[in-house]
C-alpha cells in the first residue's frame, strides 16, 4: 500500500467517524471535512496530516514494508529537520496502530476547507524547514558602503 493509500484508508475511517460519534458536536466546525492531506514516508514510517472538523493532527502510520520499524507502544519521538516532535501512539480500531500529534484543535478559527487545508500543507512543510527556529542574521549596525571602505583605511590613518 502506498503512503497516499494509507492516509486515504484513515480519511474515510475519521468520516465514519464524523458521520457518527461526532455529528452534532459542539467542537466541530461545519464548514470543514475530513481530508488526509501530504501522506509520504520519512524514517520508514508514513506520516502526514489529517484535517476532520474537530480537529488537525499530524499522523505517523506504520508502512506495510515487513522492513520497516514499528510504532512503539505509548509514545513516539521524530526528528524532522526543524526539530523533534512527540507524538502519542494509539490502537484505532479498523486500523491499527497509528501515532498522532495535536496540531489544532478545536478547529473554529477556519472558515472553510481551503484554509485548513493551507494551514495542514504549511505545518507539513514547517517540519522540513531547518531554520525554523533559528533567529533571522542581525543586521550589521551601522555598516553602509562608505562605512565598509572607510574601516578598511582605518587602520592607516591611526598609524598616522
Amino acid at each position: 500500500m502506498t503512503a497516499e493509500t494509507i492516509g486515504e484508508r484513515l480519511a474515510a475511517l475519521y468520516r465514519d467517524i464524523d458521520a457518527t460519534a461526532m455529528r452534532g458536536e459542539p467542537i466541530c466546525n461545519d464548514a470543514l471535512e475530513v481530508e488526509a492531506i501530504g501522506f509520504r514516508e520519512f524514517t520508514g514510517y508514513l506520516l502526514g496530516v489529517v484535517t476532520t472538523p474537530w480537529f488537525l493532527n499530524l499522523i505517523v502510520a506504520e508502512s506495510c514494508d515487513s522492513e520497516a520499524p514499528r510504532l512503539p507502544s505509548g509514545a513516539l519521538r521524530l526528528h524532522f529537520p526543524a526539530g523533534a516532535v512527540d507524538f502519542a501512539v494509539r490502537d484505532m480500531e479498523g486500523f491499527g496502530r497509528l501515532a498522532s500529534c495535536a496540531l489544532i484543535s478545536p478547529m473554529f478559527d477556519f472558515p472553510d476547507q481551503e484554509t485548513a487545508r493551507a494551514a495542514a500543507c504549511a505545518a507539513l512543510a514547517a517540519l522540513f524547514e531547518p531554520n525554523l527556529h533559528r533567529p533571522p542574521p542581525k543586521p550589521r549596525a551601522g555598516l553602509d558602503r562608505r562605512a565598509l571602505f572607510g574601516a578598511a583605511r582605518a587602520p592607516e590613518r591611526a598609524a598616522r
